[in-house]
């Protein structure tokens, strides 16, 4: 590996990288683990810190030591002078889909951290390695071109947004950048792990490079199959500008004349975006799932409801409707009095005042006299039953105490907080 690759980072360096994203509004927060990539990327921060930053360490709780490491962790960053709050997972003993659920926690405590103390955006330290082990991943399982574009710069979870400016830099740069600055960091031993993925995946890395299966070239390949994503997307939005619709509960009306003439590539995209639309998750829709739909969507037969990636899908005359399955927004969350909440992944809700045991759960489908009383214009504005019952009601028990309408009604506020297509 040459010199250049081994290179600490420096402020002008880091202030190179964040030129591709535009301005964060608020502060930024920073995902810090503790190991050299994390501790790496909070010190560039520190030196070029253009706005109030903090840091954000997750206590996972899946090893005995990880709440010392943790404040260990918390400690040396505030040596640094970098403000840093411990997030503590707090769970009942993981059985199967370990890493998984854990990424899942990792994040929705990130962002409801980000959220509490106004940050815009929140830095990750993915680097070269990581992108390069992704899209091996992807290309063992053989994605399409969006798997092979990797990891994306920048994306957006649960309203943040996640910027990773250090997609192109080098491990080895990294760890030379903690070494430069005298910072100690920890190492993670499940990393190379063989019952994981990605510590067999390390354990053969070497092997690859030697026929020329390099960083390099694995984040080469994510580069062009990144260029070809960009352009796939621009003319599927295009698409969608014209032939598509967003309905006020949520969903989506796609025109399924236009949908017929547009190219397949298309077509799959510009379904898979709405059912994004309507229930995003950190994975696309299933292919083989998707693909039916597209087939469905193109043919002349009509079909009311079809369920996949938690939406239900109604093709009929010259429409394709996506909306939310209602059984599937089973999420209940507790509603502080002033708090705002991400309901569902898509529902930011805010109560002036509520009791305590108040809960926000899916409307479902109460009496019409009782939608009437307590949102006398909300059976207007959505006809469709389907779609009310995935809206966010207040709850008390089995007692239903408040269900947003969308004409600004006292003391509860509901804000879909989609602004645009998923790519």
């Amino acid at each position: 590996m040459s010199g250049a690759l081994k290179t600490a980072l420096d402020g002008d360096a880091f202030s190179r990288l964040m030129q591709g994203f535009a301005p964060v509004e608020g502060k930024l927060a920073l995902a810090v683990s503790g190991g050299p990539d994390s501790m790496a990327l909070a010190l560039c921060v520190e030196r070029w810190a253009r706005q109030d930053f903090i840091a954000f360490i997750v206590d996972h709780g899946l090893r005995e030591e990880s709440a010392s490491e943790s404040a260990q962790v918390q400690i040396r960053l505030r040596q640094t002078g970098i403000p840093a709050e411990i997030l503590v997972w707090e769970h009942a003993p993981v059985a199967g889909r370990l890493h998984e659920k854990a990424r899942e926690a990792r994040y929705r405590l990130l962002t409801e951290a980000c959220r509490r103390h106004g940050a815009g955006a929140l830095l990750t330290a993915h680097h070269s390695g990581d992108q390069a082990e992704t899209i091996l991943m992807r290309l063992a399982k053989g994605s399409g071109i969006d798997g092979l574009a990797g990891i994306a710069a920048e994306s957006l979870r649960d309203g943040i947004r996640l910027l990773r400016p250090l997609l192109s830099v080098s491990k080895e740069r990294l760890v030379a950048t903690c070494d430069a600055a005298g910072v100690a960091y920890v190492t993670d031993p499940s990393n190379g792990a063989e019952k994981y993925a990605r510590g067999r995946l390390r354990k053969v890395l070497p092997l690859l490079e030697a026929e020329g299966l390099t960083v390099e070239s694995l984040t080469g390949l994510g580069a062009r199959a990144r260029e070809a994503k960009d352009a796939l997307d621009f003319y599927t939005w295009e698409f969608l500008t014209k032939a598509a619709q967003t309905e006020l509960g949520g969903s989506v009306c796609l025109d399924r004349t236009a949908l017929r003439v547009a190219p397949r590539a298309i077509a799959l995209r510009a379904l898979a975006s709405c059912l994004r639309y309507v229930h995003d998750e950190d994975y696309p829709p299933e292919y083989a799932s998707l693909s039916s739909l597209v087939d469905a969507s193109l043919g002349t037969e009509d079909e009311p409801t079809r369920t996949l990636y938690g939406c239900i899908a109604s093709i009929a005359e010259n429409r394709v409707m996506i909306l939310r399955e209602p059984v599937a927004a089973c999420e209940a969350l507790p509603l502080p009095s002033g708090a705002t909440v991400l309901w569902d992944k898509r529902w930011l809700v805010t109560a002036d005042s509520t009791a305590p045991d108040t809960v926000i759960r899916a409307l479902g489908n109460p009496p019409h006299a009782v939608i009437d009383a307590l949102a006398p214009t909300l059976r207007r504005q959505i006809p469709q039953g389907r779609i009310r019952a995935s809206l966010p009601a207040l709850w008390e028990g089995e007692k239903l105490c408040a269900i947003p309408s969308f004409d600004k009604t006292s003391g509860f506020r509901l804000v879909f907080q989609k602004q645009g297509f998923p790519s």
